[in-house]
This record gives C-alpha cells, structure tokens and sequence, in this order.
C-alpha cells in the first residue's frame, strides 16, 4: 500500500487549484525529500528568488505543518530522478491549502471513537530505488498536540479479513494548521 499524505479532497465549496507555492530545499538540509511528505519552514530561504527554506516535517507534538509536497522543479541534470537526495538544492512545490484533505496509511489501529481526534504523523525517512523516492510518512498515535485531525476512516483495500481503522488501511485527515487543542469549528 502506498504511503505518504497523498491529496483527496478539500473541505468546502472551493477547489484547491492553485495552492501550490514554491519553496526551496537548501543544500545544507542532510533530508531525503519526497512526493507526500509533510513539510514545515525552516527559517532559512534564498535570497536571490525570495523563496522560503523547508525541511521534512518531524511530525511530533506541536509541529506547525506548512503542507506536502507535491512536486519537484526538474532538475534538468538528471531528469528521472524523482524526489530530493539528501544534501541537494532542490525547488520544491508544496500543497498550502488550509481547507485540503488527505488520505494516510494509519500506522495502528484506531476506531470510531478517534474520529475527530488529532495524531502524530510518523516521519520515517522516504525509501529510496535507483531514481525513484518514496514517502514512508503514516498516522502515528493519538495525541491531542499532534499535526494531524482524523476526518475519516476510509473503506478498507482488501478483502483479507480488514476492517476500517485497522494498521495499513487508510484515513482521510486534515493538517491542523494552528495548534488548538482539538478545536472542532465555528
């Protein structure tokens, strides 16, 4: 099953086409980078294009999510190389949308009764074959600072005695851009 906070939907009435902004991955940052990672800004930038530095988001308690990538500038050099080597200047396009909705491998069981719930998202390093770069980022444990807002346990993806909410199926959830404690809405 594939990992990493992959774009479904947004909240609203509103489409999510273009939320994407450009940020840049320095030379100095040691991080692996990939298609679904969540990212967070890492007080550094560029000045010559006025871009804002990122790194890999930690995913732990209080950690103020920018978004998720969601695409890499081609490096012209090396063109079917597919995610950030580690060490590398990189431009990178990262989803912003405060409303967006994504789908995540959950990582432990959880119920019904999580439903509404903030997670720690678990942040393992992307996996890495010859050119191709994969995120290994999956919802963590329940925790009242945690990144992540769960929305919705989704169907499960097979028929080998799953059921919604257990390790390895996938939930809808939304990135908590403020860190307020299990603040459900106006």
């Amino acid at each position: 099953m594939s990992k990493g906070l992959r774009l479904a939907k947004t909240q609203g009435g509103s489409g999510y086409t273009g939320k994407v902004q450009k940020f840049v991955a320095l030379a100095s940052d040691a991080n692996v980078m990939a298609i679904g990672d969540a990212v967070i800004a890492d007080g550094s930038g560029e000045l010559a294009t006025g871009l804002t530095g990122i790194t890999r988001a930690n995913g732990g308690a209080s950690t103020a999510i920018t978004g998720v990538i969601v695409g890499f500038e081609p490096d012209y050099d090396a063109l079917e190389t597919k995610g950030r080597a580690a060490s590398t200047k990189r431009y990178v396009y990262v989803q912003v949308d405060p409303n967006a909705l994504y789908e995540i491998e959950i990582g432990s069981g959880v119920d019904q009764d999580s439903l509404g719930l903030n997670f720690l998202l678990t942040t393992t390093a992307p996996s890495t074959s010859g050119n191709l770069v994969v995120s290994q980022m999956v919802m963590g444990a329940a925790d009242a600072d945690g990144p992540l807002r769960l929305i919705e346990l989704l169907p499960v993806d097979d028929t080998a005695g799953a059921s919604r909410g257990d390790a390895g199926q996938k939930a809808l959830v939304s990135i908590i851009r403020s860190q307020q404690t299990n603040l459900t809405g106006v």
